[in-house]
């Protein structure tokens, strides 16, 4: 009697272990090692993802390589390495309560952000190291709903030629899980856009409206992604007939 007892203990304990092991697993997220991304004519650039635990360390291809820097559990420095023109961009970040405040690039420009009890975020882009020190480029606001960014508000405060330009973006998502959602800190980086958000966007609605003297030019754009996704409900394949940036087909496969 005293074996079997000792058995069912035995056996209770290995099971409490692995289901504590299962919810930190599901807690931290997949992350993704390898990227394969495919253009219309069949050229493809793979892209290595090293991390520590789900802190990501670098990322690298034959165009760039990127690294990253924490500082208590946030990220604090990006370096981007072109490799074609041996340059760099150096991103720092800074927080207030684990809340993003400034971004400052090496390209001369600082962007700080407010952040509001409702969600909203909002921006102002200056030239330079500080906005004391330099001029006022360009203001938006970020909505955010769910842990998504759901719109994005863009005004270029530069006028040139009695112009002003408003742009404004909106994002649709499924409800499966972002794999940048799984790497610590990611999701601070309001500069990324719909990569911060929770899930994966699968349409983007861009409006641009510009203001000459009295004129209104209005356009837009549209462009929807689709998935394929792993048991874990983690996608596998991204394919979108165009982008914002890359108006040409592009397939992405992610390896975890």
């Amino acid at each position: 009697m005293q074996k079997i007892t000792h058995l069912f203990f035995l056996i209770a304990t290995v099971a409490i272990l692995l289901t504590s092991c299962a919810n930190d697993k599901d807690d931290k997220g997949k992350i993704f090692i390898k990227m394969i991304e495919t253009t219309e004519n069949g050229v493809s650039e793979n892209s290595i993802f090293k991390y520590h635990d789900n802190q990501i360390i670098s990322s690298e291809n034959s165009k760039q390589k990127i690294e990253y820097t924490y500082n208590s559990g946030l990220i604090s420095k990006i370096v981007s390495y072109n490799k074609l023109n041996e340059s760099s961009v150096v991103l720092e970040y800074t927080y207030d309560n684990e809340q993003l405040v400034k971004l400052t690039s090496s390209e001369n420009y600082v962007i700080y952000y407010t952040h509001a009890s409702d969600g909203k975020i909002s921006y102002e882009k200056f030239s330079g190291s500080s906005k004391e020190e330099g001029q006022k480029l360009s203001h938006g606001v970020l909505y955010f709903k769910n842990d998504n960014l759901v719109k994005s508000e863009n005004v270029v405060d530069v006028i040139a030629d009695d112009k002003v330009t408003t742009t404004t973006i909106s994002y649709e998502y499924d409800t499966y899980n972002n794999p940048y959602n799984s790497i610590v800190g990611f999701n601070k980086l309001l500069d990324k856009a719909a990569i911060v958000s929770k899930n994966n966007v699968v349409m983007i609605v861009a409006e641009t409206a510009v203001v000459v003297g009295d004129q209104t030019i209005s356009s837009a754009k549209m462009h929807t992604i689709a998935y394929k996704y792993d048991k874990d409900n983690y996608p596998t394949e991204q394919e979108s007939e165009s982008s914002l940036n890359n108006p040409n087909y592009s397939k992405i496969q992610y390896l975890y």
